[in-house]
């Protein structure tokens, strides 16, 4: 596990990204890459009912991480994380995503779920509670690296707040085990 703490813009999800690609694609370590993300709303506005699949409903949740995919795709290619025969203005909708290499995950979608041989990166982990969190981390079996983002002067998610939220935890947590690292 590796938790990556800093403040907005700084490159925390993109460098997370960045590594996942490497150890699936390049290094062929692990088989998948999963990309956790809470559905929080920013403010008091929340989206509502959203028709269409659960790609299409959660695409907006999802967008910001997409767009760094599609970023680092164009420095060096990645076809296989895109469907076979894809062009170009496919692969910008999150529904042209291969699943068999990486998924969006929302929380939603864990409960019961065993992730094994993957790669997965816990992105804006500052939105959770230790419940939720909880919920998250016993998901992961064998083989699994861990890439946790989060920034706790954001957030938004009415549960938690700079002291109690789940990246806090996690780091006070893991602190002193030798599979676990931080970076500020």
């Amino acid at each position: 596990v590796i938790s990556i703490q800093s403040s907005a813009g700084f490159g925390k999800t993109y460098c997370a990204l960045a590594c996942a690609l490497e150890l699936v694609f390049k290094q062929k370590l692990f088989n998948k890459i999963y990309i956790i993300k809470p559905t929080v709303d920013v403010g008091a506005k929340e989206l509502g009912f959203l028709p269409g699949t659960v790609d299409s409903k959660i695409d907006p949740y999802f967008r910001n991480i997409h767009d760094l995919l599609l970023k680092l795709h164009d420095k060096r290619p990645v076809n296989k994380a895109f469907k076979k025969d894809s062009t170009e203005d496919e692969k910008l909708s999150i529904e042209c995503l291969n699943k068999k290499y990486i998924e969006y995950l929302p929380i939603n979608f864990l409960r019961g779920a065993n992730i094994e041989n993957a790669v997965c990166i816990l992105d804006e982990f500052q939105q959770y509670t230790r419940d939720e969190a909880r919920t998250i981390l016993s998901r992961f079996g064998e083989n699994c690296k861990v890439f946790i983002t989060g920034d706790v002067q954001q957030i938004d998610n009415v549960y938690v707040n700079e002291e109690n939220n789940a990246l806090n935890w996690v780091v006070k947590l893991f602190k002193n085990n030798k599979n676990y690292a931080h970076i500020v």
